[in-house]
């Protein structure tokens, strides 16, 4: 018969036992932690020697104990662009940094987010960029049926395009970081019968990686030359969210309200309020040299004044190849489309004036460019592009070729 004692005391040895097991468990899987800890700085000494490939193992191991590491996040992005590859670094720069305003080739563009991620990495509190541009080109109005209406095609007009801006990154806290571009763009046409292009463009904007994606959210807008001291002005707020899938994969959701105002002048009643849904996915290849990308919009346009063609439906896709044959030579070719469809009937002025037609047009946009690092921050950028505008109004038919060379300097 078994004691009291035994029965109040028996189950304290197997406590104690257990106890001690699981401190012993505790003790070597904290041994085993510490043992797998990533060790940054160790990455990022690597990488400043030149051992890019083995610093890319250790910042994907301190991605697996932090995915929102904006630390890790950067030095792999840099990894990967000390190694040639572009398209990767691009995705990887990208969860933790979008600048707006870039040149479209990705080499330009993590060329940038390079140097933004060095002084980070380098504990500067500021990153900024800057960067000048300028060359000559020829623009072509082709044969259209707007065209045979009112004179033919074929005029030829040399132009001087100049391009200036710059950014500036800031780190606000932690995790969160700040945004801000401005980009001016202006074009100088030897034809007096032609109207000069100005155009500035700003961005401000917030972010946050979230593991391995990215919330953006922020205000931006442009000012445009209209020709005879009339200007066109565009603001609105934004937000984009960034899913990294895998290392080769993303995909950005963005929306967009904004306003586009005409002060004054003859063009006041296009004014119009715009909403703007976007999403696109971007695609490495493993070479990590090339990247595809695929995208669409829905958008909505109210008339707040009275524009003849009332409120318009828009959407469109678009795509994109971005190829790099070698760390000085980039390659790039995009395209897209857009459906515009109005819901005011206005009259065909080419044909019987009482002819009442709602406006439906289809926007074809094709370019391609190389772009050659030939220096330290410098690079040459031929550029071709091909636009077709077609019409149910004959009038608003429209075709356009141009092609021009410039020079970049990236400071």
């Amino acid at each position: 018969m078994a004691h009291a004692s035994d029965v109040e005391f028996g189950w304290r040895p197997v406590v104690g036992e257990w106890l001690r097991a699981m401190a012993v468990a505790g003790l070597l899987l904290s041994g085993a932690a510490q043992a797998a800890e990533p060790d940054l700085a160790k990455a990022e000494q690597m990488l400043k020697e030149g051992q890019a490939a083995e610093a890319v193992a250790l910042f994907e191991q301190a991605l697996e104990a932090d995915p929102s590491s904006v630390g890790a996040h950067l030095g792999l992005g840099r990894a990967l662009y000390a190694q040639g590859e572009y398209a990767r670094a691009r995705i990887e720069f990208e969860s933790v940094l979008k600048f707006g305003n870039l040149p479209r080739d990705m080499q330009s563009q993590t060329e940038v987010y390079d140097k933004a991620a060095a002084d980070y990495l380098a504990g500067r509190r500021w990153q900024p960029f800057y960067y000048a541009e300028t060359g000559i080109g020829n623009y072509r109005e082709n044969a259209s049926s707007s065209t045979d209406i009112f004179g033919g095609a074929g005029n030829n007009d040399t132009f001087l395009p100049v391009r200036v801006g710059g950014g500036v990154n800031a780190n606000v806290g932690e995790r969160h970081s700040f945004t801000g571009t401005l980009d001016y763009r202006f074009r100088w046409y030897d034809n007096s019968d032609r109207r000069n292009d100005s155009d500035l463009r700003w961005n401000f904007n917030l972010s946050r990686p979230v593991d391995d994606d990215n919330l953006r959210f922020g205000v931006r807008g442009r000012v445009s030359y209209r020709g005879d001291s009339q200007y066109r002005n565009d603001w609105g707020v934004f937000a984009d969210y960034r899913v990294g899938f895998s290392d080769n994969d993303q995909v950005t959701i963005a929306g967009e309200v904004r306003e586009r105002r005409y002060p004054r002048g003859p063009e006041r009643d296009r004014t119009r309020d715009i909403a703007e849904l976007t999403a696109s996915w971007t695609h490495s290849l493993p070479n990590g040299r090339t990247s595809f990308t695929l995208g669409g919009q829905l958008t909505q346009e109210w008339a707040t004044q009275e524009r003849p063609d009332g409120n318009g439906s828009f959407w469109g896709v678009d795509g994109e190849v971005d190829h790099s044959f070698g760390d000085t030579l980039d390659g790039l070719f995009w395209w897209s489309y857009a459906n515009e469809s109005y819901d005011e009937e206005r009259p065909d002025f080419t044909e019987d004036p009482s002819l009442l037609r709602a406006r439906n047009d289809d926007l074809w946009h094709f370019g391609g460019s190389l772009v050659w690092g030939f220096a330290r921050g410098w690079s040459l950028r031929p550029t071709i592009e091909y636009n077709w505008e077609d019409s149910n109004i004959d009038a608003l038919a429209y075709s356009s070729t141009e092609y021009w060379v410039t020079v970049r300097k990236s400071f």
